[in-house]
């Protein structure tokens, strides 16, 4: 610490004189000085009389010292630089030292306070614990608001069992998730975002909602203010020590929520930001999801859709995201983005249309093909609250079908519509042996190929697909019409159907997909959907 800055701290008129060769000179304690001291130190402030430095090994560099009313520069020894405090006849030079002792133990606990929070932030244990760790090295209730109002951390043991405004408005807050409607109203009539800005530092005020003195500061990322920090005056009252170390979390906060994937490519990052909690929230709220949608000024259309984009392997870093991102940018009109567990996540919104257009699967197709990524296609939603159904359908239909590769050539574009029934039964599986539930005479054709080493079940699988045309069978196994008319008829007859029945066409279909999902059967003829289409 700088003697200036130290002998700032001195009760008002406690000094007479100041001769001072080096007042940024730093001093990391305060001393008494004793006759049993034979050797003085450089970075020591110290309390006494001339009379005690006979016989005292003063340093090379400037001693510092603070002499007592009857101290003069006389008395010191020749030719010695120091830094030389005379105090006022009438003042208590214990009152003195014990104001400077305080200080330098005011930066101690400053300094342990602010390891603590330090350790928290590079322990890489997330935002929730940094924040509990600041509020119990602080002494009080803190919490963090993104600017949607949704509480993201927060730290209010303090509070529990406490009978106050403020245990019981922070009890509600916490189990709505988010800021009520009356503390949202009294923020912008107080107009504490414009305060935050002008003043450039913690807010310290009253807060009439919470009935408590309240210490507020912006979170910035790039500019942009990301979330508010409140502290709560609730186990002990507020200090300069708490501004000081306040202001440290603030940085902290911020660069702990940096750390976070949202903070890459974006759609604006506040739109990023509310698209990534969607996607995190299991049960969100309606009410407070539109209150959100209105903070990020976003207005979808009624019509939703989830669109992944996923990397093998490792995932996407960041800066491939963004490049992604900007080759789908045809496509991103009413729509956010953001980076989600290392997948490119796109909430797109249309008019009325309950499918993508044909020029936007295109583009998905063309952007997975280039990229070497998996894209997956939710189906159709209206409301923003099954944002997270909707992102787990489109990574279920990537993982589904990249399971069915060998059935369907997809490009690396998989619809979830083309493969939830795959999902049906990755959840029967879970229950029983879906080995049970294939139709009894596909097992007897299997049986069949098996041991006259045939192809029968590769022509009907192939015969199914094409919806019985016998042309396009003929044409996609590479058979004469009359070889496949001559296979068909021995199928049927060890099936015992003539596979003019819907119904016997669909337990065979479904009894296909248990044998391919179980991985008893694959198809030696892959394809892709148009083929089938003719």
């Amino acid at each position: 610490m700088r003697l200036s800055t130290l002998l700032a701290r001195l009760p008002e008129g406690s000094i007479d004189n100041l001769s001072l060769a080096d007042p940024e000179a730093d001093v990391y304690t305060v001393s008494f000085l004793t006759p049993e001291a034979t050797t003085l130190r450089e970075d020591i402030l110290y309390f006494g009389d001339t009379t005690l430095l006979s016989n005292k090994h003063l340093p090379e560099s400037p001693s510092l010292m603070l002499y007592g009313s009857d101290s003069s520069d006389e008395a010191l020894p020749t030719g010695v630089m120091t830094n030389v405090v005379t105090l006022a006849g009438d003042v208590d030079p214990f009152a003195c030292y014990n104001a400077l002792q305080a200080y330098f133990l005011e930066d101690q606990e400053q300094a342990g306070i602010i390891r603590r929070m330090l350790a928290a932030h590079f322990s890489n244990s997330g935002l929730q614990y940094l924040v509990e760790e600041s509020a119990v090295a602080l002494g009080n209730p803190i919490v963090v608001v993104d600017t949607t109002y949704r509480y993201i951390a927060h730290h209010l043991a303090d509070l529990e069992g406490v009978e106050s405004t403020l245990s019981r408005v922070m009890a509600q807050e916490i189990q709505n998730e988010t800021v009520l409607d009356n503390a949202v109203s009294y923020i912008r009539s107080s107009h504490i975002d414009s305060r935050l800005a002008d003043l450039g530092a913690p807010l310290v005020e009253h807060n009439e909602i919470l009935d408590c003195n309240t210490m507020t500061g912006a979170v910035m990322v790039r500019g942009v203010c990301i979330a508010h920090v409140m502290m709560m005056e609730h186990a002990r009252p507020f200090t300069e020590l708490d501004r000081e170390c306040f202001d440290r979390l603030l940085q902290f906060v911020a660069q702990e929520m940096q750390k976070s994937e949202v903070w890459g490519p974006t759609s604006g990052e506040l739109g990023s930001f509310f698209l990534a909690n969607l996607l995190g929230d299991h049960h969100p709220s309606e009410a407070v999801t539109r209150r959100r949608l209105k903070a990020v000024n976003f207005h979808p259309k009624p019509v939703l859709t989830v669109v992944c984009l996923h990397a093998p392997n490792e995932g996407l870093r960041q800066e491939q995201a963004e490049h992604i991102a900007g080759q789908l940018r045809p496509m991103m009109h009413h729509a956010l983005y953001t980076r989600y567990h290392q997948n490119l996540v796109v909430l797109v919104s249309r008019d009325t249309e309950y499918d993508l257009e044909r020029d936007s699967y295109r583009l998905l197709r063309e952007v997975a093909r280039l990229n070497g990524l998996s894209a997956g296609v939710s189906d159709a939603f209206e409301h923003l609250i099954d944002t997270r159904r909707g992102y787990e359908q489109a990574r279920a239909a990537i993982r589904m079908g990249e399971m069915a590769r060998n059935v369907f050539d997809e490009n690396g574009l998989y619809r979830h519509c083309d493969y939830s029934y795959l999902r049906l039964l990755d959840l029967a599986n879970r229950r029983t042996s879906l080995l049970g539930y294939c139709h009894p005479a596909l097992v007897r054709l299997a049986a069949h190929d098996e041991k006259h080493s045939g192809e029968l079940m590769e022509t009907l699988f192939c015969y199914l697909q094409v919806a019985g045309i016998t042309k396009r069978a003929a044409s996609m196994l590479h058979l004469h019409k009359n070889t496949l008319l001559y296979r068909m008829n021995r199928i049927k007859e060890i099936l015992g159907m003539d596979l003019t029945s819907g119904e016997d066409q669909f337990a065979l279909q479904m009894s296909f997909r248990i044998l391919m999902y179980l991985g008893l059967f694959s198809p030696r003829t892959p394809s892709s959907r148009q083929d089938l289409r003719g």
